[in-house]
């Protein structure tokens, strides 16, 4: 398959996972400014990532991507299905995207000193992990991407009632009977591989589980409409990040190509501004 479209594919699937698993945090924490960077699943993916790149690496040993997802998604599975138990109280939750925002500051400041360390010693480090590109996109993570929608997609179906339920109230969702504790924990296992994934093979991409779910609500004209926001609003969002993506890729500047990642979190952060400061007038 030619490279620019095994490109374009890749950065549309990722725009769709992160479109969708940022409308399943929002959705099943009711707080628009849940996502999985402010809750600091971001940070987890890339730490991870560093300490097996980091172990591997001391050991000599020469390991393929497979292994990272072989020994990462029973550790993201543990953390989407313990995560749940910290969602009592909107309070709580104010406190753990606090929390989540410290975090991906601490694991930013791990990343540096780790990257110079690296540097001083004239070791391999992937510095491309902190601003997600696709650059090294491949077939094999083409499909790797289709993979994971197809299951989100599955998962989505199965608990369609449920979500459309959970979407009116939570209180309404238990009086008729849906299992709230089986759908978070669904929501947080769905999202923490899909982050996992995206991170491990492309890097992070800051904000965009945030403001993605957001331009979905606002583009679908029909209002409280999950089809819209998980199907038609991700699928425009895929096609937003590819279009930034293909502007990256032709318009280089001097020979080198600018990071997509370092683009969109710099939106994603201005947007999360405007929403924060949006929020304050109105409060």
């Amino acid at each position: 398959m030619d490279y620019l479209a095994i490109r374009l594919a890749a950065s549309f699937l990722v725009g769709v996972l992160l479109s969708q698993s940022g409308s399943l945090v929002q959705l099943g924490t009711r707080n628009i400014l849940a996502s999985p960077s402010t809750l600091g699943i971001d940070g987890l993916s890339v730490l991870w990532l560093l300490i097996f790149h980091s172990i591997s690496l001391y050991f000599n040993l020469d390991y393929s991507i497979q292994w990272t997802f072989i020994l990462g998604i029973p550790l993201f599975i543990m953390i989407g299905v313990s995560f749940p138990k910290f969602l009592n109280g909107r309070s709580k939750f104010e406190r753990i995207i606090l929390l989540g925002l410290t975090f991906n500051l601490f694991v930013g400041a791990i990343f540096s000193l780790w990257q110079f360390l690296f540097m001083a010693f004239n070791l391999p480090f992937p510095v491309e992990l902190w601003f997600g590109h696709f650059r090294f996109a491949s077939g094999s993570s083409v499909w790797i991407l289709v993979l994971a929608e197809i299951l989100l997609l599955i998962g989505l179906k199965f608990h369609a009632q449920s979500l459309k339920l959970f979407s009116i109230g939570p209180s309404i969702a238990r009086n008729w009977g849906m299992d709230e504790k089986n759908l978070l924990g669904f929501i947080f296992v769905a999202v923490a591989i899909t982050t996992l994934i995206v991170v491990n093979l492309f890097g992070a991409f800051s904000f965009l589980g945030l403001i993605f779910p957001i331009l979905a609500r606002k583009i679908w004209f029909k209002t409280a409409d999950l089809k819209g926001e998980f199907l038609l609003g991700p699928a425009l969002n895929g096609v937003a990040l590819m279009s930034i993506d293909c502007l990256c890729y032709f318009y280089p500047v001097y020979g080198a190509e600018i990071p997509v990642g370092l683009l969109v979190t710099g939106l994603g952060a201005v947007s999360l501004i405007i929403i924060l400061w949006s929020n304050y007038k109105d409060s």
